[in-house]
């Protein structure tokens, strides 16, 4: 049984009448990931270089059920305040998004070095829960070009 007492003056003490304790229980969490990352380069010509790229990633992850454990049997009357409940605490971290990313891009050199770039890329994002990207699946295309100097 637990007792709290708070001190008033040296001499006077309060015994408080409820305890407001904590108790505490351990659960499993599980993840899985799944990556695959491939690239490719051709060099067609000595001034003309091509590259390419894939990636897939998949996640999930989830907690177990939260049992806390029953304390009343413990303490009887003497916890107050135990109105709470763990019913949906496993769903707060669950974790499932698969995202697919592909890339060509291509350089032209001009001298040794200077070149010049281009490159698209594309990639397509699912979230299933919004804990990672937040409430946001959709695909974009990006299509950049530019010029590389080396020194």
């Amino acid at each position: 049984m637990f007792t709290d007492t708070v001190s008033v003056s040296p001499t006077d003490s309060i015994a408080l009448s409820k305890h407001y304790g904590s108790a505490y229980t351990m659960t499993d969490y599980e993840s899985k990931a799944h990556n695959l990352y491939l690239a490719t380069s051709f060099m067609p010509t000595p001034k003309l270089s091509l590259i390419g790229s894939f990636t897939f990633n998949k996640s999930e992850g989830a907690m177990g059920n939260v049992i806390m454990p029953d304390v009343r049997a413990q303490l009887g009357d003497t916890l107050s305040h135990q109105d709470f409940t763990f019913d949906e605490l496993h769903t707060y971290s669950d974790i499932d998004f698969k995202m697919i990313q592909l890339g060509l891009n291509a350089e032209y050199k001009l001298t040794p070095s200077v070149g010049l770039t281009a490159g698209i890329d594309y990639a397509d994002l699912e979230d299933k829960t919004g804990y990672v990207y937040g409430a946001e699946s959709g695909s974009f295309f990006l299509i950049r070009s530019g010029v590389r100097i080396d020194f």
